[in-house]
C-alpha cells in the first residue's frame, strides 16, 4: 500500500532510516545499502515469464540476514535493491509512456467527451450499511491459522475469482515500486475475505487481473475495505483496467473519527494489538521468491482489514447525530477518491519546478535555465527506456551539474561521481543540451527571483513562535504530512496525474500535487522537450552560439510565457501572505507594495 500521504507508513516519515543507510536514488528515492556492495547471485537476470523465471532470487537473504548488521539490530531491507532484474524485461512487460491513457472498458458520456466512471449512476446513500450489529465483531483468526493462496497462474486468479463473486465484502490492497520503470509497476495486490488471505502476483499475471478482477471490484453489492487508497485506485486503472464501487477507506474514516494517527499501522496496533514490522514498510516488492516475513507482513494488511471496518462502522454509527452522519461522512469521501482518473503525467514548461529539494538552493537564471533543461532530457530518456528519473539522473547530481555548467565532459564526469549508465552514454549531449539552455537563461530571470522571494517568505515563517506557526498550519487546507522519499514517486514531471469523474463533486487532487510550496498553475500542453539533440562525438568546447540560437519570434515567446508564469507566482504569493494576517510587518507590507508595483 502506497497511500496519499507517503509510503507505507502514510503520515509518518518512512522507518528505519538512519544516517548512513540511504543513498537518494533521485526522485526522492531511497536506496538503502549494506556496507560493502555485494556480488550479484548468478542465475538472477535471464528468463522469461513462462519459463518460470524468478526476479532477485539472489536478493533473499539480503531481504531477511543482514550480517553487517551489529547483534541484536534488526536486519535493513532494501527499498530499491539493485540486483532485482527489471520485471519489464522479465514478464515482457510493454509500457507506452507517450500515449494518452485511454480508459478503453469504460462507456463514454452522451456527447462522447469522457468516460462515466460506473459510480456516477449511483447515489452514495445506496452503499451506507445502516445494519450495525450492537454485539461485538468477532476477531479474525491468527494468520497462521487463516487459510492462505499464493495466486501466480492463470488457474488460481480463476480460481480467486469465483470467490469473490461469493462473497459480498472483501478487503484489498496493492503493494507499488517505482523503481526501474517510469509509471512504477503494480507488484503485489493482496485479498482476504472472512475466512481467506490472498495474494496475488500482479507482476505475472499483468494482463489477466483486470479480466477476471474487474467484475467483483466494480460490483456495487460488494464492499470493498481499503486503506488510503488515493493512489491505489489509479494504479487498478493503470495497470488493469480496475474500476472499483462500493468503497469503505479506512483512512478516511480514521481522519472523520478524529483518531490520533491515521496509518494502517496504528489501526492494526489499536484495534487489533498487531505490531506491523516496519522494516517491511518500504521493502522492493520486485522481489521474487518473496521470502515469508515479506508474505507475512503483506496479508497483514488486509487479515484484519474487515474486522478495523466492523469496529469502525460501530464507531461511526454511535458518535453521529441527525445533524453530522459519520457514517455517511466516510463513503461520500471514499466515493470523491474513487471517482478519479488516471492521467498519464505531462511534461510542462513549469515541471521543473517541482523537483524535491529544488528550493534548497539558490540558483540563478543561468543554472535554473539548466536545470529545466536536464529534467527535459531526463524524462525523454525515461519515457523512452521505460525507467525511473531517479536511475537516469537522480535529482541530487541534476542540481549540481546545474550549479557548476560544466563545459567538457571531463568537469561532467567529476561531478557525477557516481556512475549512471544513461549519462555516462550521453556526455556529449549532456554538455549540448547545456550550451543550449544558456542560450536562453535570459527567459529565467524572473523565476529566479520568485523562487529567491519565496525561500525569504520560508525563512519568515519559520521564525515565528511556535503558537502563531500552529495557527498559520490550522488555516491551511487539511494536508496530510507526506514522507520526503515519496513527494514525487507518482508525478515527478507533472503537478497533476487526476482528473475527477463527477462534475458535481469537487475530488481529492493528488497531495502530491498540492504540495509545491510555488503555486504555479500548469497549464496542459505539453512544451516540446522531447525533441532529440545530436550527439557532438568529442565535444570539449563551446559551441558556436548562433548555431544554438533560435529565431527572435521562439525568444519572444519565451519571454511572453514566462512573464505569465511570474504573474501566476506572484499571485500566489499574495494570497498566501493574505493569511499571514496580523502577523505582517510593517516591512513585509512595503515588500508586497515594492513587489506588486514592478509586476503592475
Amino acid at each position: 500500500m502506497d497511500g496519499p500521504e507517503g509510503v507505507r507508513g502514510k503520515e509518518e516519515a518512512a522507518p528505519g532510516r538512519e544516517a548512513g543507510d540511504a543513498e537518494e536514488a533521485g526522485d526522492g528515492f531511497q536506496l538503502v545499502t549494506h556496507g560493502k556492495k555485494k556480488k550479484r547471485a548468478s542465475g538472477q537476470e535471464g528468463g522469461g515469464a513462462g519459463s518460470g523465471a524468478v526476479l532477485g532470487a539472489g536478493s533473499v537473504g539480503a531481504l531477511t540476514k543482514d550480517k553487517g548488521a551489529a547483534p541484536g539490530t534488526k536486519p535493513k531491507v532494501p527499498f530499491h535493491d539493485p540486483s532485482i532484474p527489471r520485471p519489464q524485461d522479465v514478464y515482457k512487460i510493454r509500457v507506452d509512456n507517450y500515449k494518452p491513457f485511454e480508459h478503453v472498458w469504460l462507456e463514454r458520456s452522451e456527447d462522447g467527451t469522457r468516460p462515466v466512471h460506473p459510480l456516477e449512476k449511483l447515489p452514495v446513500e445506496h452503499f451506507v450499511d445502516r445494519n450495525v450489529p450492537e454485539c461485538e465483531p468477532v476477531k479474525p483468526a491468527d494468520i497462521e491459522d487463516t487459510p492462505f493462496t499464493l495466486v501466480e497462474d492463470h488457474k488460481g486468479l480463476m480460481e480467486l475469482a469465483k470467490k469473490l463473486k461469493s462473497v459480498t465484502e472483501f478487503a484489498v490492497d496493492l503493494e507499488h515500486n517505482q523503481y526501474r520503470s517510469f509509471q512504477g509497476l503494480t507488484c503485489l495486490m493482496q485479498i482476504s475475505t472472512r475466512r481467506e488471505d490472498f495474494i496475488v502476483d500482479t507482476l505475472k499475471l499483468r494482463i489477466y487481473i483486470g479480466l477476471y478482477l474487474q467484475e467483483p471490484f466494480k460490483d456495487p453489492t460488494k464492499r470493498k475495505v481499503m486503506h488510503g487508497v488515493d493512489r491505489d485506485i489509479m494504479w487498478l486503472q493503470r495497470d488493469f483496467h480496475i474500476y472499483v464501487c462500493n468503497l469503505f477507506d479506512t483512512g478516511q474514516a480514521s481522519r472523520v473519527l478524529q483518531m490520533e494517527r491515521n496509518s494502517l499501522e496504528h489501526l492494526l496496533l489499536h484495534f487489533c494489538g498487531v505490531t506491523a514490522k516496519k522494516e517491511y514498510q518500504n521493502a522492493d516488492w520486485r522481489s521474487r521468491p518473496l521470502p515469508e516475513e515479506m508474505i507475512k507482513y503483506a496479508r497483514e494488511d488486509t487479515h484484519y482489514l474487515l474486522y478495523i471496518y466492523d469496529l469502525m462502522k460501530q464507531r461511526l454509527q454511535r458518535e453521529s447525530t441527525p445533524e453530522n452522519d459519520l457514517l455517511l461522512e466516510v463513503h461520500k469521501r471514499s466515493n470523491e477518491i474513487c471517482l478519479q482518473f488516471y492521467e498519464k503525467e505531462l511534461l510542462t514548461d513549469t515541471s521543473y519546478l517541482h523537483i524535491y529539494g529544488l528550493q534548497e538552493h539558490e540558483l540563478n537564471a543561468k543554472q535554473l535555465a539548466v536545470v529545466a533543461a536536464l529534467h527535459g532530457w531526463r524524462d525523454r530518456i525515461a519515457r523512452q527506456e521505460d525507467e525511473s528519473t531517479g536511475y537516469v539522473l537522480p535529482n541530487k547530481a541534476l542540481i549540481e551539474i546545474a550549479k557548476q555548467m560544466p563545459t567538457d565532459n571531463g568537469h561532467l564526469k567529476r561531478i557525477v561521481k557516481s556512475k549512471y549508465p544513461f549519462v555516462e552514454s550521453s556526455l556529449d549531449e549532456i554538455i549540448y543540451t547545456i550550451w543550449n539552455a544558456l542560450e536562453y537563461s535570459y527567459a529565467f530571470e524572473g523565476i529566479a527571483e520568485q523562487l529567491k522571494k519565496e525561500r525569504l517568505e520560508q525563512l519568515a515563517l519559520k521564525s515565528v513562535p511556535a503558537s502563531d506557526e500552529t495557527t498559520i498550519l490550522d488555516a491551511e487546507s487539511d494536508r496530510s504530512n507526506i514522507d520526503p522519499a515519496c513527494q514525487s514517486s507518482v508525478a515527478p514531471s507533472s503537478t497533476a496525474n487526476v482528473n475527477v469523474a463527477s462534475d458535481g463533486g469537487a475530488g481529492f487532487m493528488n497531495e502530491t500535487a498540492l504540495i509545491s510550496s510555488i503555486h504555479l498553475e500548469d497549464n496542459t500542453q505539453t512544451i516540446s522537450s522531447t525533441k532529440i539533440f545530436e550527439t557532438l562525438p568529442g565535444l570539449t568546447r563551446p559551441i558556436n552560439k548562433d548555431a544554438l540560437s533560435n529565431n527572435r519570434y521562439q525568444q519572444e515567446l519565451w519571454e511572453i510565457q514566462h512573464l505569465e508564469d511570474r504573474q501566476r507566482i506572484l499571485e500566489g504569493f499574495q494570497r498566501r501572505s493574505f493569511r499571514v494576517g496580523a502577523m505582517w510587518t510593517t516591512l513585509d507590507l512595503l515588500c508586497f507594495l515594492t513587489s506588486s508595483s514592478l509586476v503592475g
